[in-house]
């Protein structure tokens, strides 16, 4: 092997360069590279066939967060030859800057504008979706949620499922219900509404109703009897 492969190979070892096209169907998936100045002698360009590229995971746990066009990455070759070449994503640069410059923030931006922020100085979790946006969580055993305050600002709620309130509940709207209302209290609880009823129907205490009750009359100047 003459000197000018041998330095050919070492400079093809390690390089930078960026994401020329991308292959997602392939398995693996793969893109080709591009590197290099074709006009500088020390550092000539060329752009690498179809190569993989790295991820977090590809094991019984795998993970897919696909390399991007124009992203800029590490390629290297195994022997000096791109033909071999696996490409490392990661570079941030002029046209792709990092998303925050706190030591503290873990972060992930995505094309669309959300982001997941979590500042473990501040101990705070952040999800920020873009207009329109769903979130979706299956889980067909149980989902329990722990806190010391919880509140959901939305223009409608919809619990599709049957309710139970341990403690108390404030209602500071209005409050409606269409299929009946039924309860029991415990021993001296007592119904109390502060303010006027109206109500289209009857009433019954008992067996006694407000609407069809009677009396017995006990005689001119006396009491009437206790409703009927």
């Amino acid at each position: 092997m003459d000197a000018n492969e041998s330095r050919r190979q070492l400079v093809n070892m390690i390089r930078k360069g960026s994401v020329f096209d991308i292959n997602l169907e392939s398995v693996p998936p793969t893109c080709r590279v591009s590197v290099g100045d074709p006009d500088d002698a020390d550092n000539p360009g060329l752009t690498t066939n179809w190569i993989p590229f790295f991820t977090v995971r590809a094991g019984t746990t795998r993970e897919w967060n696909p390399i991007t066009k124009g992203e800029k990455v590490v390629l290297f070759c195994p022997m000096g030859d791109p033909a071999q070449g696996v490409a490392l994503a990661g570079l941030n640069d002029e046209n792709t800057p990092q998303p925050s410059t706190s030591p503290d923030k873990h972060m992930r931006v995505y094309p669309d504008g959300a982001a997941i922020e979590y500042d473990h100085a501040k101990h705070a979790l952040a999800v920020t979706l873009p207009a329109g946006a769903t979130v979706l969580i299956v889980a067909p055993g149980a989902v329990n949620v722990q806190t010391k305050t919880a509140t959901v600002q939305a223009d409608t709620i919809t619990l599709d499922g049957d309710a139970t309130v341990t403690k108390s509940l404030t209602v500071k709207g209005p409050l409606s219900f269409e299929a009946g209302m039924t309860g029991k209290g415990g021993t001296g609880a007592v119904m109390k509404i502060d303010g006027s009823a109206e109500l289209t129907g009857d009433v019954k205490a008992g067996n006694i109703s407000l609407i069809g009750h009677t009396h017995r009359e006990q005689g001119d100047g006396n009491l009437v009897s206790k409703p009927q």
